[in-house]
C-alpha cells in the first residue's frame, strides 16, 4: 500500500515539475506569488473605490479562493496540452491502465498547490488589508477550502478532457476562468446578476465555496454552512464523473478524426 501511495505521489510531483520545469525561478515566483498578489490587490482596491467601504474582508477572501481556480484550470487542464505538446498523449491513451486514474494521480499536487496558494492569499489579506480571523474555526476553514478546491479540480479535469478533441484548449480555459470571475460572486453579489445567470452561478464551482468560507471567517460553524459545502462537494463529484465520460468519448472521437496529435 505504501509503495502504491508513494508511486502516486511521485507521479504527481513529476507531472508538476514537467509543467513548470521550463521556467526559471524568477518566472515561477512571478507566476505563483507576485501575480496572485496583484490580482487580489487590484480587485480589492477597485471594490473599495466602488463600494466606498473599509470592510474589505469578503472580497479579499473571495479573491484568495479564486486563486485556486488558476491551479484547477491552468494546472490540471493543461496536463492534456502538455501530453500533446511533447507527443506522449497517444502513448498514454494506448496504455492498458485506466487513463482517467492516471490523470487523477497527476492532479494531487495541484490540490496541494491550490490550498497553499489560497492560504498565501489569505495571509496577504491579513497583512495588507487587515482581514481578521479571530472568530474563525480553523478546522471548518480547512474543510471548506478542501471541498472548494476539490470541486475546482473536478471542473478543470472535465475541461481538460476536451483537450483530446480540440487543438487549442487555452481559449476554453480562459473563457471559463473569466466566467468564474464574473459568476462566482467573488467580485459582486450574485443577486445583482440577471435571473438566468444567477441559476448558472450555482452550477459552476466556487460559488457555494466562497459563500461558505466568508461565513466561516465571520464565525459560522461548519454545521451552519453544511448545506453549502455538501452542494459544492456534490458538484465536484459530478464534474469528476463527467470528466471520466468526456475523456472516454473524446478519446474515441479524436481517434476517428485522427486529431490526436494536432497541436
Amino acid at each position: 500500500m505504501n509503495s502504491i501511495f508513494l508511486r502516486f505521489v511521485r507521479q504527481s510531483v513529476i507531472s508538476y515539475k514537467a509543467l513548470y520545469g521550463i521556467m526559471d525561478i524568477k518566472t515561477f515566483i512571478l507566476i505563483k506569488l507576485i501575480n496572485p498578489l496583484f490580482q487580489i490587490t487590484f480587485f480589492v482596491l477597485l471594490t473599495r473605490y466602488i463600494y466606498n467601504t473599509d470592510d474589505l474582508s469578503p472580497w479579499v477572501i473571495s479573491n484568495a479562493i479564486l486563486l485556486s481556480c488558476s491551479n484547477a484550470l491552468f494546472g490540471v487542464g493543461f496536463i492534456m496540452i502538455q501530453e500533446r505538446r511533447f507527443g506522449t498523449l497517444k502513448l498514454v491513451l494506448i496504455t492498458p491502465a485506466n487513463k482517467f486514474f492516471v490523470y487523477i494521480g497527476r492532479t494531487f499536487i495541484h490540490v496541494v498547490d491550490a490550498i497553499l496558494t489560497v492560504g498565501f492569499g489569505l495571509l496577504f489579506g491579513y497583512v495588507a488589508f487587515g482581514v481578521q480571523f479571530n472568530n474563525t474555526n480553523p478546522l471548518a476553514l480547512i474543510v471548506a477550502l478542501l471541498i472548494t478546491v476539490f470541486a475546482s479540480v473536478g471542473f478543470g479535469l472535465m475541461l481538460g478532457s476536451v483537450g483530446t478533441i480540440i487543438p487549442d484548449l487555452n481559449l476554453v480555459m480562459n473563457f471559463c476562468y473569466f466566467l468564474l470571475l464574473i459568476l462566482s460572486g467573488a467580485q459582486f453579489p450574485i443577486s445583482q446578476l440577471p435571473d438566468i445567470l444567477q441559476k448558472v452561478s450555482y452550477v459552476i464551482p466556487l460559488t457555494r465555496g466562497i459563500e461558505a468560507v466568508r461565513l466561516i471567517v465571520q464565525g459560522a460553524r461548519i454545521i451552519d454552512v453544511s448545506s453549502l459545502l455538501i452542494g459544492e462537494l456534490f458538484l465536484g463529484i459530478i464534474f469528476f464523473i463527467a470528466g471520466y465520460f468526456f475523456m472516454r468519448l473524446f478519446e474515441k472521437i479524436s481517434i476517428v478524426r485522427a486529431s490526436l496529435d494536432i497541436y
